[in-house]
């Protein structure tokens, strides 16, 4: 079998196994935000606080399209909005009630994945996977960023 062979099967194996993760725990997960919103929130939870400016930066959207997005979810309580006391014209972007939930409930889908499916890996499976896995970020952060 070539390189781009298994590749593919790499990939197949992957895309399948997170579509079954997807569809058992979909129920759970489901939510009203759109893929460029969890993107987001996933941003925000990351930074923990972060301005408008850097999210577009992060997103390769304008400030704009960014406030757009922030305006909805804020709404909604998924994101909260303050001014920094040090700087007026700067506003922080914090997660809101909603957001907090979100990632609450994405903390027990990741528990419960292990608990069902990497747990039935062994330690030095375990290991290998995790060795492997953060190698590839690693090249492809080298060679993509």
């Amino acid at each position: 079998m070539n390189i781009y062979e298994q590749v593919k099967q790499i990939n197949e194996a992957d895309y399948a196994i997170n579509r079954l993760i997807f569809k058992h725990y979909e129920p759970y997960l489901a939510s009203s935000i759109t893929t460029q919103q969890a993107v987001l929130l996933d941003i925000v939870y990351s930074a923990n606080k972060i301005t408008v400016g850097e999210i577009a930066i992060e997103m390769n959207i304008s400030s704009s399209a960014v406030s757009q997005l922030i305006a909805k979810m804020e709404k909604n309580q998924f994101i909260h909005r303050a001014i920094n006391p040090d700087n007026r014209r700067e506003v922080f972007i914090t997660l809101g009630i909603k957001g907090e939930e979100y990632f609450e409930k994405q903390e027990y889908v990741e528990r419960s994945v292990a608990d069902r499916l990497f747990s039935k890996l062994t330690v030095a499976e375990r290991n290998e996977l995790e060795r492997i896995t953060k190698k590839l970020k690693q090249i492809a952060a080298e060679e993509f960023i």
